[in-house]
């Protein structure tokens, strides 16, 4: 069965900036390739969760890459298979900033 995603506000806030900053500095073309990756991964991880880097492993929070610029931020909630999204994170930011 697979894991139910949940987007947060702010994964939602920081998918949205990052299709923003396409749009401004690339075309179309790349704005729908970074879409289709994005959904990819979401379909992958649903059925594997556990593909992701262990970022924090107390609260099982996980980073996968997307994009050599962009990784996913999210937490695993096994009991209930859901999937929360937590962050679109820009890799060339300071890694010391990330929240989660």
């Amino acid at each position: 069965m697979a894991f139910k995603i949940i987007w947060s506000a702010e994964s939602k806030v920081t998918y949205l900036g990052i299709i923003d900053y396409l749009s401004k500095e690339w075309t179309e073309r790349e704005i729908r390739n970074f879409v289709e990756r994005v959904h990819n991964k979401l379909d992958i991880l649903s059925v594997h969760p556990e593909i992701g880097r262990v970022h924090k492993k107390r609260y099982k929070i996980h980073k996968t890459l997307i994009h050599k610029k962009v990784s996913l931020v999210y937490h695993i909630k096994p009991q209930k298979k859901e999937i929360h999204l937590l962050n679109f994170w820009d890799n060339r930011q300071d890694p010391a900033k990330l929240r989660h």
